[in-house]
């Protein structure tokens, strides 16, 4: 029991391995689908923000689980970004981590 735990461990350690989110691939998109409004320290863009009439957060301080949702599903203003796929959202999260 203990060594079929070990192996199944193993096995998803490798297929997660293979699958690690890209930042240069990230900041492709991000300058394609992000850009314009987040800016591009990801701090936001306050002409954006102020003819919206929002306040827009600092991208930096969300989570790579917020960041991917957001994506996702949108927020408040923001509609869903229909053009970034799972894998693509997930190389925009690791492109933000590197704005850090």
């Amino acid at each position: 029991m203990k060594m079929m735990i070990t192996t199944m461990i193993l096995a998803v350690a490798s297929a997660t391995a293979g699958m690690a989110a890209d930042p240069a691939a990230g900041k492709a998109v991000y300058d394609k689908s992000c850009k314009s409004c987040h800016g591009a320290d990801g701090a936001g863009n306050p002409s954006v923000a102020k003819m919206m009439k929002v306040d827009m957060k600092d991208i930096r301080q969300s989570s790579d689980a917020e960041i991917k949702q957001v994506i996702a599903e949108g927020k408040g203003k923001m509609k869903p970004v229909s053009s970034v796929n799972a894998a693509q959202a997930a190389d925009v999260s690791a492109y933000v981590r590197s704005l850090k």
